[in-house]
Parts: C-alpha cells; sequence; structure tokens
C-alpha cells in the first residue's frame, strides 16, 4: 500500500490557512462588538429587532431605534402578516413565512429590505421565556382601559387601571386576541407591553448585568449580540426616558390573497420607509437637555370635495406616531392649498408635521383656552394627492 507522505511545505500552508481562518472568525467577533459599543456610546442610533414567538412563529416584531448618546427611542411594530413580494420565494407572501427560529437572520434582513435601514441586531424570547424573564423582573406594570378577560390556563381577570403583572399573566397578555379588538388596538397594547419591558430592564439593568443573574437571564433568549453587547445595552437601557418612546406602526390595507389575509404597506412601503428615515434624523437631532416632549394631538379637516381624504392622511399622521383627535370636514371645500394650524405657538413642531405631508404652509392662529379641538389642525386642501402636497 502506498503511503501518503505530506512535505513541510504543504503542512506549512495548512498551518498558514488554519491561523488565518482564526483570524478571521476573532476579526469577526471583535467588529460585531466593537461596533455595538460604538452605536452605545454616542455616534450612532442602534437598531435592533425585538420579536416574541409562540410555537416557532413570530407573534410580535417590534424594530427598536435607540440613540444612546440623548437617551431617546422609538418602536416600530411590524406585523407578521405585512405582505410583501417576496424574492427568493418568487410570490407575493406575509413576511414572517420567512421566519425560521433557529436562523432569523433571513427574517430581518427582509425587514431591513422594507424599511431600507440596516438592522444588524436581534434578540429572540419565546413564551416561555418572555415569562420567566418578566419574573426574574419582578413584573411589569401595564395600564388597562377596561377590565379585560385573559384565557388560561389559567384564565385571569385584570382590573382596569395600572396592573403590575407576573410572568405568566405578561404572556397572556401579549398573546391573547379580543375578537371585539381591532388590529390597530391589538398593535398599540402589544408596543405598551413592549415599552414597559423596556423601561423595566432600564429599572433592572445594575442587577440583571450581576455576573450571577446575567447567565440565568440571557437563558430566556436567543441574540446575535454578544455577552458583553448585550450587558452593555442592558446598561445604557437605564438612560432611556422610556415614557418619551415614539410608538409607531405599519398601517396599510387589508387584501385577501391566497387565502391570506395580508397587510400591504401604504404606497408599495414608501410610507414606512419616511417613518423610518423621519424617526433616525429625529432621534438624531434630539437634545436630551430639551424639555420633556409630548405626543401632539391633531385635527384634520378635509377643505376639498375628495371623499376621504382626512381620513387617509389620519393614517399617514397615526403611523408617525401622532395622535389624530378628530377627522371631520372643514367648513367649506375650495381650500387649494394646505394648511397647518398652529393653536400654541410651537413653530417647530408645526414644521416637523408640515413636512409629513411636505406642506409648505403653517400659520399661527392661537384660540382661547378650551376652545382648541386639538394642539394642531390640518386643512387639507386640493394640493393634497393623498400623501403628499403638491407643488
Amino acid at each position: 500500500m502506498k503511503r501518503i507522505t505530506i512535505d513541510k511545505s504543504t503542512m506549512l500552508l495548512f498551518l498558514i490557512v488554519g491561523i488565518l481562518a482564526t483570524m478571521l472568525v476573532f476579526l469577526s467577533l471583535s467588529l460585531r462588538s466593537d461596533a455595538v459599543d460604538q452605536a452605545m456610546k454616542t455616534d450612532r442610533i442602534l437598531n435592533l429587532a425585538v420579536v416574541i414567538e409562540k410555537e416557532g412563529k413570530p407573534v410580535s416584531t417590534e424594530v427598536f431605534f435607540f440613540y444612546p448618546s440623548n437617551g431617546r427611542g422609538a418602536l416600530l411594530d411590524l406585523p407578521g402578516e405585512t405582505g410583501l413580494i417576496i424574492k427568493s420565494l418568487n410570490r407575493v407572501d406575509r413576511i414572517d413565512v420567512l421566519y425560521d427560529r433557529r436562523r432569523p437572520r433571513v427574517y430581518i434582513d427582509e425587514i431591513s429590505s422594507l424599511l431600507d435601514a440596516s438592522v444588524p441586531y436581534w434578540i429572540v424570547m419565546d413564551e416561555k421565556g418572555l415569562s420567566s424573564a418578566v419574573d426574574l423582573l419582578e413584573g411589569l406594570e401595564v395600564f388597562v382601559p377596561t377590565r379585560i378577560s385573559l384565557p388560561g390556563p389559567p384564565p385571569a381577570s385584570l382590573p382596569s387601571g395600572a396592573v403590575v403583572l407576573d410572568g405568566d399573566k405578561t404572556g397572556q397578555f401579549a398573546f391573547y386576541k379580543d375578537p371585539d379588538e381591532t388590529d390597530s388596538d391589538t398593535m398599540a397594547r402589544r408596543q405598551k407591553l413592549f415599552q414597559s419591558l423596556v423601561r423595566r430592564l432600564g429599572e433592572k439593568s445594575s442587577w440583571i448585568t450581576r455576573p450571577d443573574v446575567f447567565t440565568t437571564f440571557k437563558r430566556n433568549m436567543r441574540t446575535n449580540l454578544s455577552d458583553d453587547s448585550l450587558k452593555r445595552l442592558f446598561s445604557e437601557l437605564a438612560r432611556l426616558d422610556a415614557d418619551r418612546l415614539v410608538l409607531q406602526r405599519v398601517t396599510g390595507v387589508y387584501r385577501s390573497v391566497d387565502d391570506k389575509r395580508l397587510l400591504f404597506p401604504h404606497y408599495d412601503g414608501e410610507l414606512v420607509r419616511d417613518i423610518v428615515k423621519q424617526t433616525l434624523n429625529a432621534l438624531a437631532n434630539s437634545d436630551s437637555s430639551s424639555p420633556a416632549d409630548k405626543i401632539f394631538t391633531i385635527e384634520i379637516l378635509n377643505g376639498t370635495p375628495t371623499k376621504g381624504l382626512a381620513k387617509k392622511a389620519a393614517e399617514i399622521f397615526q403611523s408617525f406616531g401622532y395622535d389624530v383627535v378628530s377627522v371631520d370636514n372643514a367648513e367649506r371645500e375650495d381650500y387649494d392649498k394646505t394648511q397647518v394650524l398652529d393653536r400654541f405657538s410651537n413653530a417647530d413642531a408645526a414644521k416637523n408635521i408640515a413636512s409629513v405631508i411636505r406642506c409648505s404652509s403653517t400659520s399661527l392662529q392661537s384660540l382661547a383656552q378650551g376652545e382648541a379641538a386639538a394642539d394642531f389642525t390640518i386643512i387639507l386642501g386640493k394640493d393634497f394627492n393623498g400623501r403628499y402636497c403638491s407643488k
């Protein structure tokens, strides 16, 4: 039998290749950690997808935009039934069809493509992990507008008002669907729950980053963040002003495709991409020393004969996180130009609101206290095409 011999030069080549491969793996891990650490310090906004799954499928996906430099953040809710053309499958389907609990990267990459923004990091928690994590955090406080009954096991009843949920009740609260609840209400409830989770993580950050606690806590999730990066994230959440989180969501039109109910984002996803772009700019340019801002209320009036125009505008502003308190017709239908009326002398806020629909006309119109229906009134003119004001 012929002996196989390897000369010294071949062995040296194998050795060099092995060393290079090891260095590349080490460098890749180091760059990942350094990138997160850099985002945590000052320079960049951290984009992180948080997925809550049940039976191997995402029930809730929140994209968390966090700028540690000023303690500001935003949440964007992405429904699993979001419909789009999935190129890898060559068909129209819901986005969560791409979800693989063992390899969520493909699903996250599709989210990045939809938002036109890189989402390099992710955290996944299943029902059991969420429950255990909340118990370690000693519960979550949520506000329940009206008494609700949660299915079991075991069934539970939550009174109206501020309620502290343990782990099991948190899971029930997150996963149940009230038949009388709209899709919008369900999204809002889950976002409020996630907001409470983020707040609690910040409050308990010094405790859960302790070596003896962190190991136990991390078992409740799967993530592509290194241990050091995850600890740094939890530590930085202590600086987050959770009450000022901007809550946004993907809106669109529901249609049935192959017996599936899909939510197609408005304007082929252009609206949600605009939301993300404006959100990132707002977070980066927000001054942490400025007075606490508020969620502005908006009244939208249709000043044209076109039916349904105010409703379309309301969906746009709600997607951006504004509170639309009134949708109605204006006193007349012959407005040529859209106007944004500032009721309380907040020129910067008026400008931001006008930029959502590219409106160039803003004006201060003060009313006596108690007369204004909202902080700002938008009167839609004939220049508004359902998305923007044309020039």
